[in-house]
């Protein structure tokens, strides 16, 4: 690996800690979905089960696509944490943290409608897929696209609960970007050597970022400077809606002391290339007002897809 010219040898040591769970992710397999009816009734309405959960959809247009993606038809769709036996199972467990949560895009009077018909169904008991009946609990967390939200029913908002977050702009890409400069210096990260660096790294220009607490559950990439690391970035792989693969960025972050030197853009764009040899698709979030990340991704030709508000039962963090 190339020493990057930026930093002398003698800025400081690192400062070495060993981990107390070595780990690597190995790369994500294809995973069969099932896919059920939901209802008798004659609209589009299924759901999808997975081995870590639950989920009950509906949608219109072409299908549930990966759903930070603009497309026109909407969705909505409730995820459980765990597998459950019945609705009785649901009603016992979703007080659990974050057990159920939502997702909801497009056309709000589509949605309202959707919403409608799925308590309706669970009231009735037709939801085949989940057998009992009760009043569907409201997700811990739901996170609409900003004009599903605006147009939200009274009587769903406040189902939803009354806790509402910033809003959320996600960002995606499917194909390949330009080759940023710095590439050479990004590579995949073993966890065991680097685990002060990406703690150094990512506490010091990200301190609030959840990716320090889940340190040892996602893949890490960083931009390698010798012994130390000007920039990381942490990646965890999930399956999209519509049953490829898919990796979620969490955590970047860059040395404060070579900050605009394109060692950021280069981590991401380098990061992104990286896993779509591996996935169909990557995404990320970022706060809506955070005007100079977006300009950053603009300029290396990530997409825009959506922009989120979450609604929860309890305080956000941001609040």
């Amino acid at each position: 690996m190339p020493r990057h010219p930026l930093r002398p040898n003698s800025v400081r040591k690192l400062a070495w800690m060993p981990s107390p769970r070595p780990r690597m992710k190995s790369p994500m397999p294809r995973r069969p979905r099932q896919r059920i009816q939901l209802t008798d009734h004659g609209s589009v309405n299924r759901g999808v089960l997975e081995d870590r959960g639950f989920a009950m959809a509906d949608h219109g247009g072409r299908g549930t696509q990966p759903l930070h993606r603009r497309r026109p038809e909407h969705a909505v769709v409730l995820t459980a944490a765990k597998p459950l036996k019945d609705f009785d199972d649901l009603l016992v467990r979703e007080k659990e943290h974050e057990f159920v949560r939502m997702l909801a895009i497009g056309e709000p009077d589509a949605v309202n409608t959707s919403l409608d018909r799925v308590r309706e169904q669970a009231a009735e008991g037709n939801l085949a897929a989940l057998p009992g009946r009760g009043a569907l609990p409201a997700p811990s967390r739901a996170m609409l696209q900003s004009n599903t939200h605006d147009g939200l029913a009274d009587r769903h908002r406040d189902w939803l609960g009354p806790h509402i977050g910033n809003r959320w702009d996600f960002f995606y890409s499917d194909s390949p970007l330009p080759t940023p400069k710095g590439d050479e210096f990004v590579a995949r990260l073993d966890l065991p050597t680097w685990r002060a660096e990406i703690e150094r790294v990512v506490s010091a220009s990200n301190p609030t970022t959840s990716a320090l607490r889940d340190l040892d559950d996602l893949t890490w990439y960083g931009y390698i400077d010798g012994n130390l690391l000007g920039g990381a970035m942490g990646v965890e792989r999930l399956p999209n809606a519509d049953g490829t693969n898919g990796s979620h960025f969490a955590g970047l972050g860059t040395d404060p002391e070579l900050q605009g030197n394109g060692i950021g853009g280069a981590v991401m764009a380098g990061t992104i290339n990286r896993e779509l040899d591996e996935v169909e698709i990557v995404s990320f979030g970022m706060w809506s007002w955070n005007d100079r990340a977006r300009m950053l991704y603009r300029r290396l030709e990530i997409t825009e897809g959506y922009s989120y508000v979450t609604h929860s039962r309890e305080p956000l963090p941001e609040q």
